[in-house]
């Protein structure tokens, strides 16, 4: 079963999730935390079922890759959201000031998939690691 992406909403959730999730395939309470204030913030999301969306977006994740997912969601986030939405997966991706190269890979492939322009993608990430840079790093034990 091929689970579908049928909004922007759903869309820009399970991008926003399997970015972070692109690593590691779960999540800190951190990250969960900074997910939530994400979304409820955005109003974007305004009148969503923001826990449905979590339950899709995490269940996607288990059947597709993050590429797949990305994929598929791109095509549904309007022209004017597409960077808005980019800032907010740098903005998680960043918070501790850096990047590796797998988390790079992924933000290379969410601006190549949403057009963002390789120069814009430059800027609006390197304001995030600037911003991030001297976070202070929440340190979570990982429950099994």
């Amino acid at each position: 079963m091929n689970p579908t992406i049928a909004t922007e909403q759903e869309a820009a959730a399970a991008m926003l999730f399997s970015c972070v999730m692109y690593k590691h395939k779960n999540l800190t309470q951190s990250q969960i935390d900074q997910l939530s204030r994400i979304v409820v913030l955005c109003s974007k999301f305004k009148g969503t079922d923001l826990n449905e969306l979590t339950v899709k977006a995490i269940s996607l994740q288990k059947e597709l890759d993050t590429k797949s997912i990305i994929e598929q969601s791109a095509p549904l986030i309007t022209e004017e959201f597409r960077e808005t939405l980019f800032a907010m997966i740098c903005e998680v991706i960043t918070n501790n000031g850096t990047i590796d190269e797998k988390e790079s890979e992924v933000l290379g492939m969410v601006a190549l998939f949403l057009n963002i322009p390789v120069e814009r993608m430059r800027i609006i990430l390197t304001a995030f690691l600037i911003r991030n840079k001297w976070n202070v790093q929440v340190i979570e034990e990982m429950h099994g």
